[in-house]
């Protein structure tokens, strides 16, 4: 930490922990990976006891670990202005999405040793800046301009005070998967080509009729289930900025009605959602929709203080 003129304080830190007994839920009857062309063999003639079937439960031997560098710049209230500041350069790693928050196309690369998809986590944010502020504006009795103006035109011009939140972070991880691997596989995923990066951007950059290159995937080879990864790709950034503007009136100096006018992604940016994710699909790498909910949205408000 170090503290700076003007009222402003900065604070660095590494932050890590370590998660266990995270849920998932395993078939404790699982059939191993195994590549054939032969349609006599199934799943269930692969199980280590094949005349009971499957065998689904909730267990809690997942884990995961998070490793993040922090940086944060403060200023207190002075001269009517306030913010903080906040960066998180962060890793996520995990060997489940949980039961409640999977990210798209994560999957089990074996079934029976759930500890090889230990990989990017489904909460992974990798890029995280926040910055939010509240700034009273300068105008009317007992501020820099207008401290001697009547009561009625400060009822108009004082009492007024501004506030933002900006968030910018970058997407979460999500998995690339096929079709069509050829034999018992606890999932199927494409072949990634020698040398390339399957989260590359097309070479006229992102747009979400081509997000990445899918030029840089094929089918998974014969009696394999596909050499990717899981979690290799990132879906699109947030980048939001709410904004609100507060007028306070003062009946008395316990009695005080404030008017909102609050707004949430007030540019109304775009924030898209995972782009197709499956090599078999026409839609192969496009995005197709938005996030739920998060169009512009406007809110009017009175609020009674006392």
């Amino acid at each position: 930490q170090q503290q700076f003129a003007g009222s402003l304080a900065l604070e660095v830190g590494y932050q890590g922990n370590h998660s266990s007994h995270q849920l998932l839920q395993p078939d404790f009857n699982a059939c191993p990976n195994f590549g054939t062309l032969n349609s006599n063999i199934n799943c269930n003639s692969l199980r280590r006891t094949p005349f009971i079937g499957g065998i689904s439960g909730t267990s809690t031997f997942g884990f995961g670990n998070y490793d993040a560098l922090t940086a944060k710049l403060e200023k207190r209230m002075s001269n009517g202005l306030q913010f903080i500041t906040a960066y998180t350069y962060g890793h996520a790693l995990s060997n489940t999405g949980t039961t409640l928050s999977g990210s798209q196309g994560f999957g089990y690369k074996d079934n029976t040793n759930i500890s090889t998809s230990y990989a990017s986590a489904a909460w992974d944010i990798r890029h995280n800046f926040t910055t939010g502020f509240t700034y009273e504006l300068p105008f009317g009795r007992g501020k820099q301009y207008g401290a001697n103006l009547n009561k009625v035109v400060d009822l108009m011009l004082g009492g007024w005070q501004t506030n933002g939140i900006v968030t910018f972070h970058t997407g979460n991880p999500y998995t690339i998967r096929a079709n069509g691997c050829q034999g018992v596989f606890a999932s199927c995923y494409p072949d990634l080509v020698n040398g390339k990066n399957p989260d590359a951007a097309p070479s006229g950059g992102r747009n979400p009729s081509h997000w990445f290159d899918t030029a840089n995937f094929t089918a998974p080879a014969s009696l394999t289930e596909g050499n990717l990864g899981l979690q290799t790709n990132y879906g699109p950034a947030t980048r939001t900025v709410d904004l609100s503007l507060f007028k306070d009136f003062a009946f008395t100096e316990r009695w005080k009605l404030q008017f909102r006018a609050e707004s949430f992604n007030i540019g109304n940016t775009s924030q898209f959602s995972v782009p197709d994710n499956n090599i078999s699909d026409a839609k192969f790498g496009q995005v197709t929709g938005t996030q739920t909910g998060s169009e512009r949205h406007v809110q009017f408000s009175l609020r009674l203080q006392f």
